[in-house]
């Protein structure tokens, strides 16, 4: 995908984010799981694991992960009470902001393949440990309650 699109693409999800966080249910009982978006990782994992496209299958995988980042954070949010999602908002800002930083940092003029490798690899890690801890924090608040 070109970076046009790319940025329009990440525009238009954060719209929804914000027009869907308005309403009194933000994620509706059938939308996709982090499970479902887990098991997506597993063919592009077997891809990264061949070396087959490494460059656009590395940034597949850092998407698919971000996916799963913001089922968490919204299934999160949802959970919380208005002061707690305020909180949660702001801190999630300052987190994408600083991932932002730490991938600009590996960017080297000269461009490459390595430095595409890099930079998705360090996306991913990030990612995974904010999975990891917005995961955690979703499961001491317990089961998600049901639509009725």
């Amino acid at each position: 995908m070109k970076e046009p699109k790319k940025k329009l693409a990440v525009c238009g999800l954060f719209l929804w984010v914000g027009i869907a966080i308005s309403t009194a249910q933000i994620v509706p009982p059938n939308w996709v799981s982090a499970e479902s978006l887990e098991e997506a990782e597993s063919p592009i994992q077997k891809q990264l694991d061949t070396g087959m496209a490494m460059v656009p299958t590395a940034r597949d995988m850092a998407t698919v992960k971000d996916a799963r980042l913001l089922v968490i954070y919204v299934s999160l949010y949802e959970k919380l009470g208005t002061k707690e999602q305020g909180a949660l908002y702001r801190e999630q800002d300052l987190w994408l902001k600083n991932r932002r930083k730490q991938l600009i940092k590996l960017q080297n003029p000269d461009g490459g393949h390595e430095v595409g490798l890099d930079i998705a690899a360090k996306k991913m890690e990030l990612t995974d440990v904010r999975i990891k801890e917005l995961y955690a924090r979703l499961a001491k608040l317990g089961p998600r309650p049901s639509p009725l």
